[in-house]
């Protein structure tokens, strides 16, 4: 208070040294003293202008925006449900709904969820992971969408075993698919995927996904020729939480591995010789947890 008094007389007599001496007050404070809108009601507020069907696109977006950085908080984040704004963020990914805004809508979602049981729980209510995996799955999706709505999914499903279960339930699988032609973009939020999937316990109906969609060959062939660091470093990881999960490895995947560990030595010229040094020793670290 005393400050916000200080910083008052100082713009009252116009003295530019006080004013900068004393530097600008909290906004948040200056809201409350002088009752600005609390948080709970802008993000409330930018839904209005995103659901008016009148407003501008490029106003719903910035709308869209502010909404975003206010759910960064993870108070903020729970609020969503709270005041029952889920239904309107989650209308927003569908088919029907302009690019940007879906896009939008799936970064919100990811936000809110990510390291947040409670939005976990309450995204799970309806029906947002099923427009996720629909995104993932449209072939017409503009890779920034898709990259999105992995992102929303994976943090949805780290950590939290219901969110995997509902995942399982509408064949989330079917977006594990790693394929050469994908950007390594796409690629590495899939395989963030796979490790949040490898997140929640492993069980043999788990197991059995993984044989079916040829997971571990599909991780191979990214370490055997790839050649992407971040894909590589990923793909380790994963391998890594199989093993630790106890996934039983074949003599040929065993085998595989080990040839794609040893094809690591073509990244020499690629990449620093710290990123190649800091590669080549995780990887003898972990094929000799494997074997």
């Amino acid at each position: 208070m005393d400050k916000i008094l200080q910083w008052s007389i100082a713009q009252q007599s116009g003295d530019q040294e006080a004013i900068e001496k004393i530097g600008k007050p909290d906004p948040k404070m200056l809201e409350q003293l002088f009752g600005g809108p609390d948080e709970p009601t802008l993000m409330k507020q930018a839904i209005m202008v995103i659901d008016n069907e009148e407003a501008t696109l490029e106003n719903k977006e910035i709308a869209f925006d502010n909404f975003e950085m206010l759910i960064e908080n993870m108070d903020n984040a729970n609020n969503i449900e709270n005041i029952k704004l889920w239904p309107s963020v989650i209308n927003k990914m569908s088919a029907e709904t302009p690019t940007s805004l879906r896009v939008y809508a799936a970064s919100c979602a990811g936000i809110a969820v990510q390291n947040n049981p409670k939005s976990q729980e309450a995204f799970l209510k309806y029906d947002g992971l099923a427009q996720l995996i629909k995104i993932c799955n449209e072939e017409e999706a503009t890779t920034e969408l898709r990259l999105k709505a992995l992102f929303a999914i994976s943090s949805l499903i780290r950590n939290f075993e219901e969110g995997y279960a509902k995942f399982d339930d509408l064949d989330g699988w079917s977006v594990v698919k790693l394929n050469g032609n994908q950007d390594h973009k796409v690629k590495l939020r899939i395989l963030s995927l796979v490790s949040a999937i490898l997140s929640t316990p492993f069980d043999k109906k788990k197991e059995e996904h993984v044989h079916k969609e040829k997971l571990v060959a599909n991780i191979i062939t990214l370490l055997r020729k790839d050649g992407h660091v971040g894909c590589i470093d990923k793909a380790l990881n994963i391998i890594s939480q199989l093993a630790s999960s106890n996934f039983e490895f074949t003599s040929n995947e065993i085998a595989d591995i080990a040839q794609g560990l040893g094809e690591i030595e073509a990244l020499k010229d690629r990449i620093s010789e710290d990123d190649y040094n800091s590669v080549k020793q995780v990887s003898i670290d972990r094929i000799a947890y494997i074997i």
